[in-house]
């Protein structure tokens, strides 16, 4: 294992340690009631025997009909959602109604993933609960889910970020980082792109300078020469196509919790967000779990960034190996040594192998000879093609073939790169709230909160030029803001591509995620100057780290920019300094293009409110071209379903 590697892996024993911190606050001999969606990280920081040592007894899962427990002190273990704090306010109070005898013990504990808000208080305190209850903040570090994939787990912050625009866990991403940094070395240069992101630095900026302690080094790292923060909203194109990679299309079909798969044949995404007039049995078959972490299962390291049309031959090809190894052409010390060697491992190889073949079976089964038409017509949409065929195909999909959330994903990525109608908006709202119910009519204002859907404006209020009909036909192709940032980025292939030497192949060559150009920018510039300039187009870039310190001209701490505050200034960027301005000092002055001197060779790139597998198969690409080192991270690992699902 690489030796960064290796500090990555090992950031569970600082998670092991804040929560063995708080279960000593909490006394011995405890109940911990867990909300189920957090039952899977908990098991990568502890398993149940760590528990065991350090006062917890019993493990119940939470639940708002749940019974009287054994022990006296409870400890409740909630992700920080509003809804699930009230749930468990509610099931302590129906105890202590039971019996009030409870509320002068100090037997009640809430741990809360990521902080515990304001909010919380003031909950409790209109509850009468303060002095009853104690509250406790779990931030647990990033984990290690793959070779070079970080995550912190947190799918809720997706939602509460850019849906309801609430801001208040942002600090927990930069958290993250701050102790990440203290383990790996802080990097020399660091890249914020969106206003999240810049939001992030700033307050990253201010832990180093309220948590400076003497016993920590603050050294530079040299194994992450550059750190790229990208808002989710920078690019939703790669969270809305339908990717081609195996893991992608894992990703879209079943439910991955924590690297972990849930091989549920019977109850995939898909099938979920289907309409279903007829009542299924209820599913006793065992539960398979696969573990997509290409340490424990090689094979699937092997095939996770491959094309899906590609699986199928490698799978195919494992079986015939196998089947040759002819165990009876053994002699008996033969036979002795393979069982002790081998047999097991070839044991698990084999399950591994039916896990993914199933998987396969599924997917195929699932998409339906559907995902060449929808990979065509999204290609369409991408390069602003075919607009009327696009719509048309949209359209039928709403009357005839609905999903919850694969509808609402197409009508969102035709928005955003060939816009819709004020007709044709309303059409596919009215479809889709006939499928499912005017209740969810919400869901359409928090697409268009979360910047996913353009809501077009009512023709009353747009210019009539009805009489104009046949000059729009000589016009040149408009292009919108979408294709005219993708173009100068180079995001559009000229020819599908799906060959593994182009990232476009992770979205069957129809386009290249944001991450992966900026990434590559970095790696393969000389200078910093150079990378700058070939990423000049991108809007709200700025730049931080120790490379801003190799000029004290026009720059200024924390303390100094506070200290020299004016009314005026809307706009305060502690942690980071605007690319284009930089750009321009360095054009103008010559001398600071030694100074800002940066050959990257190691990217981490952290997207916040979640990146897709296809993303980071896309950084693999990159890596290889250029033999450098690319690990993401973000908040979780999710899919375009997922993103959707975020927004009901």
């Amino acid at each position: 294992m690489e030796p960064l590697q290796a500090k990555l892996v090992s950031m569970c024993l600082i998670s092991q340690h804040k929560l063995e911190k708080i279960l000593s606050l909490c006394g011995d001999k405890s109940d911990l009631i867990i909300d189920s969606a957090l039952i899977k990280p908990l098991e990568r920081i502890c398993g149940v025997t760590w528990l065991r040592q350090h006062g917890v007894e019993k493990i119940y899962k939470m639940d708002p009909q749940l019974g009287p427990t054994v022990n006296i002190i409870k400890v409740y273990f909630i992700p920080a959602c509003i809804q699930k704090y009230k749930c468990v306010l509610d099931h302590i109070s129906s105890q202590l109604s039971q019996k009030p005898s409870l509320a002068d013990l100090n037997c009640f504990n809430i741990i809360i993933v990521p902080k515990v808000l304001h909010t919380y208080d003031s909950i409790l305190e209109s509850r009468g609960m303060h002095g009853v209850v104690k509250l406790h903040s779990f931030s647990w570090e990033l984990m290690s889910l793959d070779d070079r994939l970080l995550s912190l787990e947190l799918p809720f912050l997706f939602k509460q970020l850019y849906v309801e625009q609430n801001l208040s866990l942002l600090s927990s991403i930069s958290m993250s980082l701050w102790s990440l940094f203290h383990v790996t070395g802080r990097p020399k240069c660091v890249m914020s792109l969106g206003k999240l992101s810049s939001s992030v630095l700033d307050i990253l900026e201010i832990y180093n300078e309220t948590y400076s302690r003497d016993f920590v080094k603050n050294y530079s790292s040299d194994e992450i020469d550059t750190l790229v923060l990208i808002d989710r909203n920078q690019d939703y194109a790669s969270s809305l196509l339908t990717p081609a990679t195996y893991s992608g299309l894992l990703s879209e079909i079943f439910n991955i919790s924590c690297g972990h798969l849930d091989l549920n044949v019977k109850e995939t995404k898909y099938k979920k967000g289907k309409l279903n007039f007829t009542a299924d049995a209820e599913d006793t078959s065992k539960k398979v779990t696969m573990t997509l972490d290409s340490s424990i299962d090689n094979l699937y390291g092997e095939i996770k960034h491959r094309h899906f049309s590609e699986v199928l031959s490698v799978l195919s090809s494992k079986a015939k190996l196998l089947k040759n190894e002819d165990i009876k052409a053994l002699g008996i010390q033969e036979i002795k040594h393979f069982v002790t060697t081998k047999l097991q491992q070839v044991t698990l190889f084999k399950q591994n192998l039916v896990n993914h073949v199933l998987a396969c079976e599924t997917i195929i089964s699932e998409m339906n000879n559907k995902f060449e038409n929808i990979t065509f017509t999204e290609s369409e949409m991408l390069n602003n093609r075919n607009k009327k065929s696009n719509y048309s195909f949209v359209d039928e999909n709403f009357g005839t073939d609905i999903h919850m959330y694969n509808s609402l994903r197409l009508m969102c990525l035709l928005s955003l790169t060939q816009g819709l109608s004020y007709d044709e908006y309303n059409t596919l709202v009215n479809k889709y709230l006939l499928a499912f119910g005017y209740k969810f009519l919400y869901i359409f204002n928090n697409l268009i909160n979360a910047g996913l859907l353009v809501q077009p404006s009512s023709p009353k209020l747009s210019l009539n030029i009805s009489n104009l009909s046949g000059l729009s036909d000589r016009l040149p192709r408009w292009q919108n803001s979408f294709q005219s940032l993708a173009s100068k980025l180079k995001q559009l292939p000229s020819q599908a591509d799906n060959s593994k030497t182009s990232p476009s192949y992770v979205f069957n060559g129809g386009y290249i995620p944001l991450i992966a150009i900026v990434c590559n920018a970095l790696l393969t510039s000389e200078s910093l100057s150079e990378a700058l300039t070939k990423l000049s187009v991108l809007n709200d870039l700025k730049l931080g780290g120790s490379i801003l310190d190799n000029t004290k001209e026009g720059m200024e701490t924390l303390n100094e920019k506070l200290s020299n505050l004016k009314l005026q200034n809307s706009e305060l960027d502690f942690g980071c300094r605007d690319a284009k301005t930089l750009q321009k000092l360095l054009k103008t002055d010559p001398k600071l293009t030694s100074a800002f001197s940066l050959k990257t060779k190691s990217v981490l790139v952290y997207v916040i409110g979640g990146v897709t597998y296809a993303e980071v198969a896309a950084c693999n690409v990159i890596q290889t071209a250029t033999g450098s080192k690319i690990y993401v991270a973000s908040d979780c690992i999710a899919s375009g379903c997922d993103f959707m699902a975020a927004n009901t």
